[in-house]
C-alpha cells in the first residue's frame, strides 16, 4: 500500500507479522492466530481470529489514531449499543485496558458478529438508513473530545474550505501536464465555485453533530435481511448531519449518465427513509442543502486525498476515475432546481 499522507502522519495500513500475533495473544490470551484471515478494509487491518471457544476481530489502526480518539470511538460504539444500534463488543484486555498496541499502533479485539451480506443497493439502503436516523440521534447527546471530533484524514471536507483545498489538489493535477487532467482540474475548480457560492448562504443554518462518517457498504452488515453490525467509525468526526446522508445518496445517485426521474425519487424516498429514525427530523433548509452536499462529494477526493497522498503514483491513481464523479457532481449543480424541488 502507497496510501501514506500528509508527509507521513497517516502512516500505511498495517501487515499481519509475527511480532503483531505475539501483542495480540499476550494482551488478550488468543491462541492460533497463525491461520487468522484478513477481512479487509482499506484503513485498518482487520483480523479475523478464532481460538477454541470463539471468534474474534483483532483491528490494527494506523499510527495516526491516538488514543484520545479511540476513546471516543468506543464512546461511540457504546452508546449505540445501549440504544439498540448492534454495535462491535469491545474485549477487555488483561490489564483491563480496552486496546493494546504494537509498533506505535492500536489495537482492538472485539466479538465477531456473523453476517451473510453487507449493505448493498436500494432495498437494503432503504432498510438501513432508519438506524443511520437512530445513530445520529444518539450521537447528538453526547459530547465528545477535540480528537474524538475531528479525525486528521476522512472522506469529507468542510463546505467553507472545500474551495481553497480543491484548488490545493488541481494545482498538483495540473503538475502532470495531460490533457485529461488539465479536463478533471478544470472541472473540479468550476464544481468547487458553484458548490462554495451556492452553500455559502445554507451551512451556518444546517444542525452539525459528530456522525459515522462512512456509513456504506461493508461497513454495514446484515444477516438474514437485518442489520446486524454497523462498524468501522475511522472517518466519524463532528459536520453537518446530511453531510452522513449525502456521502450514501453520492454513491448510491453517482451515474455518467443524466440521472432520471426514478433515480431522483429513490433518493428522495432513502432521505424519507433517513428521516423516519431522526428525534428531530430533517428541516426544508437541510433538504434544500442536500443536492449541493451531495455535489461536493467528490472535492473530498480531489481537495483531500489527491492533494495530501504523499506518493505521486498513489495520487493519480486515485485522479484516474474521478473525471465522471465530477462530471456527474456538476449535472447536479446545473440542474439545482430540479434537485431540490425532488428532495424537498
Amino acid at each position: 500500500m502507497t496510501d501514506n499522507a500528509g508527509g507521513g502522519v497517516r502512516g500505511l495500513r498495517a501487515r499481519p507479522s509475527a511480532g503483531l500475533f505475539h501483542a495480540v495473544q499476550h494482551s488478550y490470551g488468543i491462541d492460533g492466530l497463525e491461520g487468522s484471515i484478513d477481512l479487509g478494509g482499506s484503513n485498518t487491518l482487520n483480523l479475523l481470529l478464532a481460538d477454541d471457544h470463539s471468534r474474534y476481530v483483532a483491528r490494527v489502526y494506523r499510527p495516526c489514531v491516538t488514543e484520545a480518539r479511540l476513546k471516543d470511538i468506543q464512546l461511540a460504539r457504546q452508546a449505540l449499543h445501549a440504544g439498540g444500534v448492534p454495535s462491535s463488543e469491545v474485549l477487555s484486555a488483561r490489564d483491563g485496558r480496552q486496546w493494546t498496541e504494537f509498533d506505535g499502533r492500536l489495537i482492538e479485539v472485539e466479538k465477531y458478529v456473523e453476517s451473510d451480506t453487507c449493505m448493498n443497493g436500494y432495498d437494503d439502503l432503504i432498510a438501513a438508513l432508519p438506524l443511520l436516523g437512530l445513530i445520529h440521534t444518539i450521537l447528538q447527546g453526547i459530547q465528545f473530545n477535540t480528537a474524538g471530533r475531528n479525525p486528521i484524514f476522512a472522506n469529507h471536507i468542510e463546505p467553507d474550505k472545500a474551495l481553497s483545498m480543491t484548488l490545493q489538489g488541481t494545482g498538483r493535477i495540473r503538475g502532470w501536464n495531460t490533457s485529461a487532467d488539465f479536463r478533471l482540474a478544470d472541472a473540479a475548480d468550476e464544481l468547487a465555485h458553484l458548490v462554495s457560492d451556492g452553500e455559502q448562504k445554507l451551512i451556518s443554518m444546517l444542525p452539525r453533530q459528530v456522525v459515522h462518517g462512512d456509513y456504506w457498504h461493508n461497513n454495514v452488515l446484515f444477516r438474514n435481511g437485518r442489520v446486524v453490525l454497523v462498524t468501522d467509525f475511522d472517518f466519524m468526526g463532528e459536520r453537518a448531519r446530511i453531510d452522513d446522508l449525502a456521502l450514501i445518496l453520492y454513491y448510491f445517485g453517482c451515474s455518467n449518465e443524466p440521472v432520471s426521474e426514478k433515480r431522483l425519487d429513490r433518493l428522495r424516498s432513502l432521505t424519507d427513509s433517513y428521516d423516519e429514525g431522526l428525534a428531530e427530523h430533517l428541516s426544508i433548509t437541510e433538504r434544500l442543502a442536500l443536492p449541493l452536499a451531495i455535489a461536493r462529494q467528490p472535492l473530498w477526493s480531489i481537495g483531500g486525498w489527491i492533494a495530501l497522498l504523499d506518493d505521486e503514483k498513489a495520487a493519480r491513481r486515485h485522479a484516474a476515475g474521478m473525471l465522471d464523479e465530477v462530471e456527474f457532481a456538476l449535472r447536479i449543480v446545473r440542474e439545482l432546481d430540479k434537485w431540490q424541488a425532488a428532495f424537498t
